[in-house]
């Protein structure tokens, strides 16, 4: 992957095993989704770890210790879950044109709109630091200049140069409008 300036206001975070996907294209709508369902699953499993381990303190007659572990090792993964896990969707729409960056959280659903025309591309923001170098898809914007990022850390993997490369496809695609199949004539 050719190496990129770090562009946004996020910081850099690496995250494995994305479901960073297409999910519906057509000549008129193109929608790119990322649900990092990996890190959910994952925050869940070391709140129910640290939950059995506090019990089994409180159960031995550890009460200090036990609700310890109860407070920070339960509480810190769940803290974790909230704050990162967020499904993104990015949805672009000739017929409307505009791009919709719609994220669901813990905390709420968050929606912005932009004007499809002031997109210029789609390209891979970098964050390189002392275990490589990470990789996230990012909308440049015209008038006024802008970056949007589609997620708000870097992973490494191919899958954001591909949602680039699905966002970029998509622009750059004439518009057509199909006529409907025409359905066999009967004699």
């Amino acid at each position: 992957m050719p190496d990129r300036v770090r562009h946004g206001r996020f910081p850099a975070i690496q995250i494995d095993g994305l479901r960073m996907k297409v999910i519906h294209r057509s000549d008129q709508l193109l929608v790119i989704e990322d649900r990092p369902w990996f890190i959910g699953i994952l925050m869940i499993g070391m709140t129910l770890i640290f939950l059995f381990g506090s019990m089994k303190l409180l159960a031995a007659g550890e009460v200090f210790g036990g609700l310890m572990m109860l407070l920070v090792g339960g509480g810190v993964p769940i803290l974790i879950g909230a704050l990162m896990v967020r499904r993104v969707r990015l949805t672009f729409d000739r017929a409307q044109g505009a791009v919709t960056r719609t994220s669901r959280s813990v905390g709420g659903l968050t929606r912005e709109v932009y004007a499809l025309d002031r997109v210029e591309t789609a390209q891979l923001g970098a964050s390189t630091d002392s275990d490589g170098t990470t990789y996230r898809t990012e909308l440049r914007l015209r008038d006024p200049s802008e970056i949007v990022p589609f997620t708000s850390y870097y992973t490494n993997g191919r899958k954001p140069e591909r949602m680039a490369e699905a966002v970029n496809g998509w622009l750059t695609a004439p518009d057509q409008v199909q006529a409907p199949p025409r359905a066999a004539e009967v004699r």
